[in-house]
């Protein structure tokens, strides 16, 4: 579906187009085979971001990657995951050299990539991308039937998703956020994160201290 939305409108160069090497087994052919598939799909012959998914043969499908870089089918090689418990295998990753961008988990109730993660990523010039902004749903679930604090406007926020997007895109070491998107009013609060100000780092500790105390 977004390969045919990209080519009915005309809008592949207007996109920073990302996807993965997704496999549970296989060998380095299979991960090719997959690649292949995904240039057919998304009806293009380059990919922005080429990832590996959570850790799955890493060096092996990394080593197809860096192939197809230099050919200029793929900008950036990368490697994902949401489970703090790979955080540092990841760092390794990166400071190995062998990744531009790491997709990872951060939100309110879990930090942990503040500790090794993100100063790993600053030290070697290697791009965040967040998923799970939202705990799966846990953050809705800690803010039900509570209003937004009036000092959070100051920032440009008016409903919880704003909050918490804008708290995790307000760590200087986030590139950007991927939060999933089904409802129209989700399109709404994602949007509207770019408008306005970041918090602050003294406002970012205010935010927590504020969810911790409900």
């Amino acid at each position: 579906m977004v390969g045919r939305a990209l080519d009915e409108l005309g809008a592949r160069d207007k996109c920073f187009l990302a996807t993965k090497t997704s496999l549970r087994g296989g060998d380095k052919q299979d991960g090719i085979d997959q690649n292949n598939q995904s240039f057919i799909d998304l009806k293009t012959d380059k990919f922005d971001l080429l990832q590996v998914h959570n850790h799955r043969g890493t060096d092996m499908h990394l080593d197809t990657i860096y192939g197809l870089k230099e050919e200029g089918k793929v900008r950036y090689a990368g490697l994902t995951h949401s489970n703090n418990s790979l955080n540092d295998a990841a760092v390794d990753v990166m400071e190995a050299g062998k990744i531009e961008f790491l997709q990872c988990q951060y939100n309110m109730f879990d930090r942990s990539i503040e500790d090794r993660v993100l100063p790993a990523a600053r030290d070697n010039g290697v791009a965040v991308m967040i998923n799970v902004p939202f705990g799966r749903g846990r953050v809705f679930q800690t803010t039900q039937g509570v209003e937004i604090p009036e000092w959070a406007k100051d920032f440009g926020v008016d409903s919880w998703g704003k909050f918490f997007l804008k708290y995790t895109l307000g760590h200087p070491d986030v590139t950007v956020i991927i939060p999933g998107t089904i409802y129209p009013h989700h399109v709404v609060d994602n949007i509207g994160v770019l408008k306005g100000r970041l918090p602050t780092q003294a406002e970012r500790n205010r935010m927590v201290a504020f969810i911790e105390g409900l």
